[in-house]
């Protein structure tokens, strides 16, 4: 059931965000962001090799997502048993917990977040076994670095005894970054294969943790919604329980989250999401364990708690990543160097390399941990020939804005041949809504009749998600 939802729930597209990196590198083990998610990318490599698709995109991978969910619910119910629960309260539970908005948005696109939520849970089902201490390692080196949150429930005497040797072995898995960097590939994430450039590449995001705000809090509300939130806290007080490891993994997730800067909190909101959740399935087995009006009112509030993570997570309509990539590559010219930037370089990857679009471009990134040639600092006006246009380009000299591209040509502009600017489908993503609005002001900023300028920038305003977008709106509308 759990498995069908996330498949349904999910995008006929790609998104916007880390899915499209992933199925390029899960089709030929190739290097992602760090830490490179080893196990992660050798299981989409090997589902690539056993499934049955006719073509590896985006859609076939999110089989083993769905996969995943299926298994995830198999593991948070064996979790709940751990702390007690009955079997009627662990399985509702673990519906309610994996039907949150937090943890189906990580299940119904192609994310390691989903696996190592699969991974830290059964670490905690197997926290007393003789491979408890291995699973955690596992969740925590396979997985992701932030299972670390979900120690306290999945700590027994069992890693007391036996922590050192099943705890190292998962750590050999990230010899995978400097190994596989020896070899070319379409993402190679600067190729880290010597022991300074490994460590640079492992704590890239390091600088990122700053002093603890109220944006945890504000992300979690927003991402779970009040109705399931509300529900897995009255549960956990219903259950008349105590539990030190379940209330420090939840309050250090919530400290994390509010402190670790990166404009996408909501897809790391699940360490904090589990823990309440196991705490809602003590309350449920004790709503099982009393009368026909209790068992009822669990059942409701499943079913509620279930409407509303799907709604939250929901994103079937959503094909604006792909409308977004389609019209960037659609604006450079014939034979062009395209240079991209941030996410667009993996949508540009994907359309490239999966879809076989616009053979003809020769991609560079900015960044240059993507494509086979690196860009130079300061981008030209053409490279062998090639006119270059870049995603990216406001404090460059030598291009200018023509279209949505910048460049040195000045090809007229028909906004028609551009489908963003028609689109009515949904928007999941706050990047994504960012990205749309950074489109239309740069419409604005190169249409002369003014009612038609401030109609473009009252649009992008409208699309805008984050405070960042809207002020950086403002100022292209006052400087152009």
């Amino acid at each position: 059931m759990v498995a069908g939802l996330a498949w349904f729930s999910g995008s006929v597209s790609i998104d916007f965000m880390d899915g499209t990196e992933f199925v390029i590198c899960g089709r030929s083990l190739q290097l992602p962001h760090p830490p490179g998610y080893p196990l992660y990318i050798f299981f989409l490599r090997l589902f690539s090799l056993l499934t049955p698709c006719a073509r590896l995109d985006y859609a076939c991978f999110r089989l083993f997502s769905s996969m995943v969910a299926g298994g995830t619910v198999a593991a948070a119910y064996a979790a709940a048993r751990r702390f007690s629960c009955s079997r009627a309260g662990s399985l509702a539970g673990a519906v309610m917990l994996i039907s949150s908005g937090p943890v189906l948005a990580q299940l119904n696109v192609v994310e390691v977040h989903g696996f190592a939520i699969l991974l830290v849970l059964l670490a905690i089902s197997l926290g007393r076994s003789p491979s408890g201490p291995y699973f955690f390692s596992l969740s925590l080196f396979a997985g992701h670095p932030t299972s670390i949150f979900l120690l306290p429930p999945a700590l027994s005497g069992r890693f007391r005894e036996r922590w050192l040797l099943p705890a190292a072995l998962p750590v050999s898995l990230w010899l995978f970054a400097p190994l596989r960097s020896t070899f070319g590939g379409l993402c190679h994430y600067s190729s880290p294969a010597d022991a300074d450039a490994l460590w640079r590449y492992l704590t890239l995001y390091g600088s990122r943790l700053a002093l603890p705000s109220l944006n945890g809090l504000q992300e979690l509300v927003r991402a779970t919604g009040i109705m399931t939130l509300a529900a897995m806290a009255g549960l956990a007080a219903f259950s008349g329980r105590w539990s030190w490891r379940l209330f420090l993994s939840f309050l250090g997730g919530i400290l994390f989250v509010s402190s670790y800067t990166i404009p996408d909190t909501s897809s790391i909101l699940w360490i904090a999401v589990l823990p309440l959740g196991l705490w809602a399935s003590m309350g449920l087995s004790r709503m099982f364990g009393g009368g026909r009006l209790l068992k009822a009112a669990a059942v409701a509030l499943v079913f509620l708690s279930v409407l509303s993570g799907a709604s939250m997570a929901w994103r079937r309509n959503d094909r604006v990543t792909d409308v977004i990539a389609g019209d960037y590559m659609r604006g450079a010219g014939p034979g062009a160097v395209l240079v991209t930037a941030g996410m667009s370089t993996f949508h540009s990857a994907y359309l490239m390399e999966v879809a076989d679009r616009r053979p003809d471009i020769i991609p560079m990134d900015t960044h240059r941990c993507f494509f086979r040639m690196a860009p130079p600092e300061e981008l030209p006006e053409f490279m062998g020939g090639r006119a270059v246009y870049a995603i990216r380009g406001w404090e460059n000299d030598n291009l200018h804005l023509n279209g949505l591209l910048f460049t040195s040509g000045t090809r007229p502009v028909d906004w028609s041949d551009y489908d963003i600017f028609t689109y009515s489908g949904e928007v999941h993503d706050t990047f994504a809504g960012d990205e749309v609005a950074e489109i239309w002001a740069r419409r604005g900023v190169q249409t002369l009749d003014e009612g038609e300028r401030e109609r473009c920038m009252e649009t992008a305003v409208e699309w805008a998600r984050g405070r960042v977008a809207v002020e950086r709106i403002r100022m292209l509308r006052e400087g152009y």
